[in-house]
């Protein structure tokens, strides 16, 4: 309804289609009027940028592990994106192109079998970590031994793979399995230990 100010400035052909769409949303013989039908907002898609290279000064003392460790990319990467000879020799002052770091997977450890006998292997898989980041896994048993196994190097794309083999006379009970990274990462999962079989 228009009211005060706003009706004395309205042209009475606009007052008179409104009245005629108020009508039509109500009801009519104890009807209800069918509902419009709602167009969907168009939606425009996101534009995508592509990330450049930073360049990097070299300075005393660093090298390419240390320089793929703080941008999250691999050794390899920086070799093939600067046509690099050697990885092993960086002149100070070098000014080095480091691409962006690609997304990382998301950071999980996954136990396979997840439930296994006593005497078997279980294999480790850790996705996620950073690219050449050292991880070592800490395997915690049932009976309250623990077991920290040697460090293992991510590959480029943040994965470390491990085997933990159990022996006949492991405690059967639940296990947990910690992956920690020396950058940061950290992840933990669980797998089962039953008895192993009686010889027949």
């Amino acid at each position: 309804m228009v009211t005060g100010l706003f009706r004395r400035h309205l042209p009475r052909c606009f007052l008179a289609v409104c009245a005629a769409l108020l009508a039509a949303c109500g009801t009519e013989h104890g009807r209800t009027a069918t509902p419009l039908s709602v167009v969907a907002p168009t939606t425009v898609a996101p534009t995508t940028t592509t990330a450049v290279p930073v360049s990097y000064q070299v300075k005393r003392g660093d090298s390419l592990t240390a320089i793929a460790k703080r941008f999250g990319v691999s050794i390899a990467v920086i070799v093939a994106t600067n046509h690099l000879a050697t990885q092993d020799r960086l002149t100070e002052g070098q000014v080095l192109q480091i691409p962006p770091a690609p997304p990382a997977p998301p950071l999980q450890l996954a136990i396979t079998p997840p439930d296994g006998q006593a005497g078997q292997a279980f294999n480790l898989t850790l996705t996620g970590a950073k690219p050449s980041e050292v991880v070592t896994f800490e395997i915690d048993s049932a009976n309250g031994g623990k077991f920290t196994g040697p460090p293992h190097t991510a590959s480029p794309n943040g994965a470390v793979t491990a085997t933990y083999q159990t022996t006949p006379v492991d405690a059967p009970g639940a296990y947990n399995a910690i992956a920690r990274g020396d950058h940061g990462t950290s992840a933990y999962a669980r797998f089962r230990v039953n008895p192993a079989h009686a010889p027949a």
